[in-house]
């Protein structure tokens, strides 16, 4: 079943490429993803299905509402007729798939219509027939309009997109240069108390070292009990470390490297955001004049 869907998926891909509805309903960013249902993808694409197959079965619409769809889309679905009823490839199926999405967007049939370059069946009214207040040059100039209405759509979902892609990146670079400052805080953490530690163990051997000079005193810490406050402060002087005179060891000095590769990359990344933050505002600007222009499209 799985190796179907991908079967199908590409078929519908391969098929529908040039198709004006599916390509709207790609760069819609709400409704992409419903596209490619699994339950639709599932299908059998060679079976013929029927009007009632579709509306009880795979789309659980109305029967007289699906063939309605049907009848306004002819030219456009491939229909099979069987005596008096209708049957249906699975490409047509999956049209029909994207004609209820449309719909649920807020399309109408006839919009849908408009965008398929396909003529509205004539209605009836009272036995006759409606004319059409449109004739073939008027069509041409309609369809030609939204031709050019659609081009200025798909360019604004497609800057939309590119936009939504570079605050994504902005954001996970954002979040890397965070992570790297975090890490630079913890090492210097670790530096800081590898020095503390050896300057405790300095401390130690020098009170060990002073000790072993006292010995001939009375006990081992004798030297504390030095009543004599200049002795005092002499013997503190040379028991006690200075930090600063705590030069860095090995494992200091790979610290320090850890911290400048990191910096460098915190560099190497702001720099990037830096292009990308110009990239944004350049499509963002971009973008808005898509929009001024579609808004005067829609006003014409």
């Amino acid at each position: 079943m799985t190796n179907r869907v991908q079967v199908n998926k590409d078929f519908i891909k391969e098929a529908l490429r040039d198709d004006a509805l599916y390509t709207s309903l790609v760069l819609d960013k709400e409704y992409s993803g419903s596209l490619f249902k699994t339950d639709i993808l599932e299908l059998d694409p060679i079976a013929m299905y029927s009007t009632t197959d579709c509306s009880d079965k795979i789309f659980h619409i109305a029967n007289s509402t699906l063939r309605y769809y049907v009848r306004m889309l002819e030219g456009y679905l491939e229909i099979y007729v069987e005596g008096r009823k209708k049957r249906l490839p699975y490409l047509s199926v999956f049209k029909i798939h994207m004609t209820l999405l449309a719909i649920e967007r807020g399309e109408t049939i006839s919009d849908i219509q408009v965008k398929l370059s396909l003529k509205s069946i004539p209605q009836q009214n009272g036995g006759k027939a409606k004319g059409s207040k449109y004739n073939e040059e008027t069509l041409d100039q309609l369809f030609s309009e939204f031709d050019r209405r659609q081009n200025v759509m798909m360019k604004t979902f497609t800057i939309q997109n590119t936009i939504n892609l570079i605050e994504v990146e902005l954001l996970r670079r954002r979040t890397g240069i965070a992570d790297r400052q975090r890490q630079i805080e913890v090492i210097e953490e670790k530096i800081k108390n590898h020095r503390l530690n050896r300057k405790m163990d300095r401390q130690a051997a020098n009170v060990l070292r002073k000790s072993l000079e006292q010995k001939k005193n009375t006990g081992f810490f004798s030297f504390f009990t030095k009543n004599n406050t200049e002795d005092t402060l002499d013997l503190e002087a040379e028991i006690l470390v200075d930090e600063r005179d705590i030069k860095a060891d090995h494992i200091e000095v790979e610290f320090l490297e850890e911290i400048n590769t990191i910096k460098q990359k915190i560099s190497q990344i702001e720099e990037e955001s830096l292009a990308l933050e110009k990239r944004l505002k350049s499509e963002t600007a971009l973008l808005t004049n898509e929009n001024k222009v579609l808004e005067q499209t829609m006003e014409d």
